[in-house]
């Protein structure tokens, strides 16, 4: 089986895109880097600078030889009420002001249209090139709490996705499917992958 080199420190995001890369072939192999990401609202702009500093990272410890694909993921959440916030700063606001001030910001808002964009940036240390695969998943964030996250994913209690069935992604894991905006981009990657 093929590897793909993954780094991250979430082991929801790894269990959440390990059985597409299986179903073809790759296998993803985390790696651990501890770098710090930009101060961007883009999860693009954050992908491509942190996917350059994990690989330099992980090539300084030593974690890995030779690579074909080195990958990280970053997805924003985007809240269209108070100005796009938190963006790619989710996991940060989630880290520290909890998720689940999120509604107490949005206390008395009527517009709560919202979506999750994921950005996977692929490096190819033998081009140097760095590709960007993305997805998007649109929906609404409820007036309450809805199901228990994952830990690692603690947005998923607050959002209704639009093409479901009025469940929120935490209380309904079926949702996890091609829909999803981690889920696309994944697909994407493979995609382009198989060509």
């Amino acid at each position: 089986m093929k590897q793909i080199f993954f780094a991250t420190g979430n082991e929801g995001k790894l269990e959440e895109m390990q059985p597409p890369f299986e179903e073809a072939g790759y296998n993803l192999v985390q790696v651990e880097a501890d770098v710090p990401e930009i101060d961007a609202m883009d999860v693009e702009e954050v992908a491509e600078r942190k996917v350059m500093d994990s690989y330099q990272e992980a090539v300084l410890n030593q974690e890995i030889g030779s690579v074909d694909y080195f990958i990280v993921e970053d997805t924003g959440f985007y809240v269209e009420a108070i100005g796009g916030f938190p963006g790619a700063e989710a996991a940060y606001f989630a880290g520290t002001a909890g998720a689940d001030k999120l509604l107490d910001l949005m206390d008395g808002e009527t517009e709560r249209t919202a979506y999750f964009k994921t950005a996977i940036a692929v490096y190819m240390p033998g081009k140097d090139e760095v590709k960007i695969f993305t997805g998007k998943m649109e929906g609404k964030v409820p007036e309450e709490k809805r199901g228990e996250s994952h830990p690692h994913l603690p947005y998923n209690s607050y959002f209704v996705p639009d093409h479901g069935d009025g469940d929120s992604l935490a209380e309904n894991e079926d949702l996890k499917n091609a829909e999803m905006h981690r889920r696309k981009a994944v697909n994407d990657f493979i995609d382009w992958l198989k060509q």
